[in-house]
């Protein structure tokens, strides 16, 4: 115990206590001996903003009444050891100022710990001696208590350093409240036990603290009262602010009302919560820390950006090999045609709401290009995007990858289990294509989970909360199917609440070429060859054909031309080769003045124009952009052979 350094620090609140202070710690060397180890300052102060800096280096700090009162009130995290003011000291200051001032009535003001020993003498007076608690040692409380003693009649105040100064200034008769040399000498015993105390576990923390200076990690606790406790170099450097600034400091004052500070003073504990600190991501955990029941603080660590950007890597690597990731925006639809302008504007608004969105339009218009752009355009983007095409899904499988299923919930089922889509597109969006496919018997149960917003696996007995948009589209008329009784009409205004019709390629006569060039230039780099043009004549074979595949179609074609092309110009016997009819196919089929087009008759019109040019239905069915089933399918309910 005596290698240790021990640094009692007093504070006082005039002069006069000085040489008391000293005639103290002279009587306790006497008596106790000297200890090289122990050392000790006085200052002269009242203030504990003048007093708070002067004290860094002190294991205990001695003071007396209101002084030691405001420095327990301001958590300095140091021992604060009382100069008691015994009967003792309270009588021998009122014979002092009965001298001074003559036989007066006597308002004795102060905090209750400066003026407690009033209440214990026991000594006759020749005159009344009051005393006179205040709430604090501010000079307003203060004041007041001094005015209350002079209405009740005291002539003569005692009072501390700061009272009789105000008096003095005021022309009202006061005396100082004086300390003897034994007060402060059992002051200085308690706190060289107080400091033996500390400098034990001082020791006891040494590892711990060297530990927590030197994590990656900033690390901040609070007490039960949300003081902060802890708060380590790492904690200082992501928050941009100093230690000795923090600490000791309630943790509103430090950290505002923001989301750091909420976690820190609630009752809940976090793990990996993604936090935003100082414009930089966080990794936070948060631990409450109970004791017999009852909260005794909090402790929260968190991670910088650099360790972010790690799992936000990992975690997109991990999504993308799931195909879990939007890569397309609203900057890659290509044309400039006020029919696709419209359509992107309709749907930039609706990226910014989270409700639900129906996307219409034949195949190829490019509706997973729109809904990958409307979530990345929404606040979501950072979530998944997760994909689902109705259509290539088996009917007995549907079930169980939309909703999951608990383990063992059937023949072939893991053991683990399997979460669903729905679940997987948690915090993101689900896109689900060719939603009309979606059997009549599982709509049902869609509808529900989009009303409830909550999924529950096959074979569960509890239901999992979800946090998903849903956005859907189709080839079909729905309308025309809820007629036919295929299609539930609750489920499609619960999916139609915001909806965009995608324009076919024959209304983007102005984009044929460019959307064609842009491919055309693309094959090429891909197969080493020389960029190739259109020539004027092959645009305008391009622009009079239909392209009942549309973008998809367009696609495939480039690349024939671009694989097929020896030179560095198409011509329009080029693209005849490969479109040797259909380029006067708008003559062929006319639609009755009058006579608005349906889905199902389009889809009639755009099979019919691509069955006759494919060697087979496995051919056609890609370059309609449907799965080789669902063309046989529509094939027979449309009447085509």
């Amino acid at each position: 115990m005596d290698s240790a350094l021990i640094n009692i620090a007093f504070i006082v609140p005039d002069p006069s206590m000085i040489k008391v202070v000293y005639n103290a710690w002279e009587l306790y060397e006497k008596l106790f001996g000297k200890r090289p180890n122990l050392q000790y300052t006085v200052d002269c102060a009242i203030e504990p903003d003048t007093i708070v800096p002067r004290i860094n280096d002190a294991d205990v700090i001695v003071s007396r009444g209101g002084t030691a009162a405001s420095l327990k009130a301001r958590n300095v995290l140091k021992p604060v050891v009382e100069i008691p003011i015994t009967a003792g000291d309270m009588v021998s200051s009122i014979r002092m100022a009965l001298a001074r001032h003559g036989n007066m009535p006597i308002g004795v003001v102060g905090t209750i710990n400066t003026i407690r020993s009033v209440y214990f003498m026991k000594k006759d007076f020749p005159v009344p001696v009051k005393p006179y608690p205040t709430a604090s040692v501010n000079i307003r409380d203060l004041v007041d208590g001094m005015e209350r003693a002079v209405e009740d009649g005291c002539q003569l105040i005692l009072a501390g350093h700061r009272t009789c100064d105000y008096c003095e200034k005021h022309n009202i008769p006061a005396g100082l409240i004086c300390s003897s040399t034994e007060s402060v000498f059992l002051a200085i015993i308690e706190a060289v036990r107080c400091a033996d105390v500390a400098q034990i576990e001082k020791q006891n923390s040494f590892m711990f603290r060297a530990t927590v200076e030197h994590m990656f990690e900033g690390i901040i606790t609070v007490d039960k009262d949300n003081i902060i406790r802890t708060f380590n170099p790492a904690a200082a450097e992501l928050l941009g602010r100093k230690m000795t600034e923090c600490i000791g400091q309630p943790v509103q004052q430090v950290l505002s009302e923001g989301r750091l500070s909420a976690i820190l003073r609630g009752n809940q504990s976090y793990t990996n919560e993604i936090l935003r600190i100082n414009g930089n991501n966080c990794v936070l955990n948060c631990v409450i820390m109970n004791h017999d029941g009852k909260r005794i603080g909090t402790l929260v660590t968190f991670q910088g950006a650099q360790s972010i950007t790690n799992a936000e890597t990992n975690l997109r690597t991990r999504l993308r090999v799931s195909g879990h990731v939007a890569r397309y925006r609203f900057e890659d639809i290509l044309g400039d045609s006020p029919a696709v302008k419209k359509a992107i504007h309709q749907a930039r608004r609706f990226a910014r709401v989270d409700s639900n969105i129906l996307l219409m339009g034949e195949t190829g218009t490019g509706k997973e290009l729109f809904a990958q752009s409307i979530h990345n355009e929404s606040d979501r983007a950072t979530g998944p995007f997760v994909a689902v095409n109705c259509a290539a899904i088996p009917e007995n499988l549907m079930e169980s990858e939309l909703f999951g299923y608990e383990g063992g919930a059937f023949t072939g089922a893991s053991k683990t289990g399997k979460e669903g889509l729905f679940e997987t597109a948690h915090e993101g969006t689900i896109f689900l294509d060719e939603v009309s496919e979606i059997p009549l018997t599982l709509q049902s149960r869609l509808l529900r989970v989009i009303q409830e917003r909550e999924v529950r696996r096959i074979g569960a007995n509890r239901v999992i909360p979800i946090n998903v948009r849903i956005i859907c589209a189709t080839n079909r008329d729905l309308l025309e199917m809820i007629r036919q009784g295929k299609f539930r009409e609750d489920l499609y205004y619960r999916l139609k609440v915001l909806s965009v019709q995608l324009p076919p390629l024959r209304e983007r006569e102005a984009d044929m070429a460019r959307i064609m060039q842009y491919y055309l230039t693309y094959y090429t780099k891909k197969f080493g060859k020389e960029n190739i043009t259109l020539s004027q004549e092959a645009i305008t074979c391009i622009q009079g054909y239909r392209w009942p595949g549309n973008i998809r179609e367009i696609r495939n074609i480039s690349e024939q031309l671009a694989v097929l092309c020896e030179g560095n110009e198409i011509c329009r016997a080029d693209v005849e080769a490969v479109l040797p009819v259909e380029t006067v196919i708008r003559d062929t089929f006319v639609i009755p003045e009058g006579t608005a087009p349906t889905l199902d008759s389009m889809e009639k019109r755009q099979i019919m124009e691509v069955l006759p040019r494919c060697k087979s239905r496995k051919e056609a069915a890609e370059i309609l952009g449907i799965s080789k089933t669902t063309l046989w399918r529509r094939c027979k309910e449309l009447g085509l052979r």
